[in-house]
Parts: C-alpha cells; structure tokens; sequence
C-alpha cells in the first residue's frame, strides 16, 4: 500500500467511532460549560468523569458474563450501549432563580436533536432536568439526566434499548420500585 492509500484509511477508521458519539446532543461538558457561561459566579472542580462506548462496554459485558454465567441482575448490561458520567464539586453558587430562569442553550440544544424534558425539577438552590430520546419505533433509547444543587453538578448520558432495561429492572425489582417512590407496600415483591 501506498502513503496516499494509507492517509485515508487511518483518517476513515478515526472519524467511523466518532460518528456516533454524541447522537447530535451536547456533551457533559458542553452543558457544564453551558451552566457556567449562564451563571458566571459559579465554579466546579471535576471530580470523576466516565465514559463508555461499545467496545468497552461490550468487553465490560464479557467479563461480567464469564465471571457469572447467567446472573439475571447483570442482563440489563445487554442493552446499555453508551455510558457517560461526570461530577463536579460546586465551589461557588450564585442564586439559581435569578440566572436559569429561562430555558438553557443546553434545553435548546437537546430539543433540537429529538430529546424531551421528562422532568423539570426546580428548588430555591437546586435543578435537576431529565431528558428522553426514542428511536425510530418510538422505544426508549436514550437518558440524560443534569442534577445541580449547592454540593454537586451531575451529568448522565445512557444510551441503548433503555425500554427493554428499565422493563426488566422493574420486573425483577418491583418493591424496591415502590419503596423508592415512598410506598410501603410489602405486596409487590
């Protein structure tokens, strides 16, 4: 092979990953620069960022699979195929009402790209948003959840057959559903 060959092969194989990372929505740390530019007295030092793709994901799921042959708590790891976390400790928070008030370039942002806000939760010195995304069924196939308060700003992307994982997890562990969402009832298990 020759150099002309190789170049765009190299180029090709480095561009073919990177396609599909970010599913046309802003990354954790474009909405953290985000919050940052809307509230310029705030500051976050990092604290832990993970991300996972298909391939270290799929290893993930060989290993678990191979240390625990047919563990139905690890199953829901079949249909992950994107993970992105990422936290920050908040040095510094300004009064949130006053600066995020109205929608974020990040709102803006993922609404574009076919997202919509499930939930919207605001306090005095707290917000938490949480986004959806279907697939051309209309299944769930992506979360992306941003939680802010006075301690900590975390950012969480899941990609995959997200209905498939959230109806298994209920399935295996509906009382633990129920005490989550404050019931007491010990009739669901």
């Amino acid at each position: 092979m020759t150099r002309r060959a190789i170049a765009p092969l190299v180029l090709l194989s480095l561009a073919v990953p990177l396609a599909g990372c970010g599913g046309g929505s802003p990354s954790v740390d474009t909405v953290r620069r985000e919050i940052e530019r809307r509230i310029p007295e705030a500051r976050f030092e990092r604290e832990f960022h993970l991300r996972l793709g298909r391939l270290t994901l799929g290893l993930a799921r060989r290993i678990v699979h191979l240390a625990d042959p047919g563990d139905p708590d690890t199953a829901v790891l079949d249909d992950v195929r994107r993970i992105e976390v990422a936290t920050y400790r908040v040095r510094s928070l300004p009064d949130l009402d006053r600066h995020l008030a109205e929608e974020t370039r990040f709102e803006q942002e993922l609404a574009e790209s076919g997202w919509s806000a499930a939930v919207k939760a605001r306090d005095h010195d707290s917000r938490t948003w949480v986004f959806v995304r279907g697939d051309q069924e209309g299944l769930l196939s992506n979360l992306y959840v941003v939680s802010l308060d006075s301690d900590e700003l975390t950012l969480v992307r899941i990609d995959g057959r997200l209905d498939h994982a959230v109806a298994m997890t209920l399935a295996e562990h509906p009382k633990g559903l129920v005490r989550e969402m404050g019931g007491e009832s010990e009739e669901a298990e």
